[in-house]
């Protein structure tokens, strides 16, 4: 025994066979491989997809670095003597 199935002509909904459905103008019948395509897809097809999906691991990144420069000797003199106004000495 074969299921039978319905399809809409208006926006593609799947049914399964009715007596009563059979009979709306818009729905036609079709077959369970048409109706339901990823029953059918061949196994060779999902190995291959899944083969492509698999990531290459990448090389750890080494973020050490042995060059770190030494902090500036900046000093501002006005600056310096401006925040230390009213200051003891």
């Amino acid at each position: 025994m074969t299921i039978r199935y319905l399809k809409s002509r208006k926006d593609g909904w799947i049914f399964e066979w009715d007596p009563i459905l059979a009979q709306n103008p818009i729905l036609y019948e079709v077959t369970e491989e048409e109706a339901y395509p990823e029953r059918f897809i061949p196994v060779a097809a999902i190995e291959a997809v899944a083969a492509k999906r698999t990531r290459k691991k990448a090389e750890p990144v080494n973020l050490f670095t042995a060059d770190i420069p030494e902090e500036p000797g900046y000093t501002n003199e006005a600056l310096n003597a401006e925040a230390s106004k009213g200051l003891p000495t």
